[in-house]
C-alpha cells in the first residue's frame, strides 16, 4: 500500500495510516502535520493581509500567503512521494539472497532505496523549517488575535522536523562511507538547529505576552 492520492482527504490518510500497512507511515505522516502548518501559516497571513490596521505588514502578509500555499502542495505530495520510496524499500527488502550474487543485489537495492527515502525526508526537513520561518515572522508580526495559531505552526513545524532528521538519520545508518550521505546528514542537523533554535525564541515571545 502507497498511500492515497495527496488529493484525497485527510480522513483517507489517517485510515491508511491506521492500517496494518506498514506504508504509508511516519514520514508520511510528518509531512501532512507540516502541510498542516503551512496552511496555518497562509491562514494567519491571510487575516493579517485583510486588516487594515496591518497595512505596513501587507506585502509581507502577501507574500508569507503564496509562499505558504505552495508549501502546503509540495507537502503533501510529498507524504505520498514517501509512501513510494518506502515501498521501493521494502521490495528491495524481499528480493531473493539465497547466493553471495543475489545478496550483494538485494543490499545495492536497499541501499538505493534508502538513499531515497532519505532525500525525500530532507526535502521535508528544508520546507518544514521554512514554514516555521514564516510561522515566526507572524508570531512577530501577524494579527494579535492569531499569534497562537502562527505558534503552532512553529511547534507543528519543528516536530515534523525532528521526525525528518532522524528518518533521515536512521535510512543512512549503513551508508557511512558515501560522501554525499554524510553531507545530507550534516546538513539536515544544522537545519533542525535552526528551527529549534526558533521554536526557542516563539516559546520566550509566549511567556512574555501570556506571562
Amino acid at each position: 500500500m502507497s498511500g492515497p492520492d495527496p488529493s484525497t482527504s485527510l480522513r483517507e490518510w489517517s485510515d491508511a495510516l491506521a492500517a496494518r500497512s506498514p506504508t504509508p507511515a511516519g514520514g508520511s505522516a510528518a509531512a501532512i502535520a507540516a502541510g498542516l502548518a503551512a496552511s496555518l501559516v497562509a491562514m494567519v497571513a491571510g487575516l493579517t493581509a485583510s486588516r487594515a490596521s496591518y497595512a505596513e505588514a501587507r506585502p509581507e502578509s502577501e507574500a508569507a500567503v503564496e509562499r505558504a500555499e505552495r508549501l502546503r502542495r509540495r507537502l503533501f505530495a510529498l507524504a505520498q512521494e514517501d509512501a513510494e520510496t518506502f515501498r521501493e524499500v521494502l521490495d528491495a527488502l524481499a528480493l531473493p539472497r539465497s547466493s553471495e550474487q543475489e545478496i550483494a543485489r538485494r543490499n545495492a537495492a536497499r541501499d538505493e532505496g534508502l538513499k531515497a527515502a532519505a532525500a525525500v525526508q530532507y526535502e521535508l526537513l528544508l520546507l518544514a523549517g521554512e514554514t516555521a520561518d514564516l510561522a515566526e515572522s507572524l508570531v512577530l508580526r501577524g494579527l494579535r488575535s492569531a499569534v497562537g495559531d502562527a505558534a503552532a505552526a512553529v511547534f507543528l513545524a519543528g516536530a515534523c522536523s525532528r521526525a525528518a532528521y532522524w528518518a533521515i538519520r536512521s535510512n543512512l545508518r549503513r551508508q557511512r562511507d558515501d560522501p554525499e550521505a554524510e553531507r545530507m546528514a550534516d546538513a539536515a542537523l544544522e537545519r533542525l538547529e535552526l528551527v529549534e533554535g526558533v521554536e526557542t525564541r516563539v516559546r520566550l515571545r509566549l511567556a512574555e505576552q501570556i506571562g
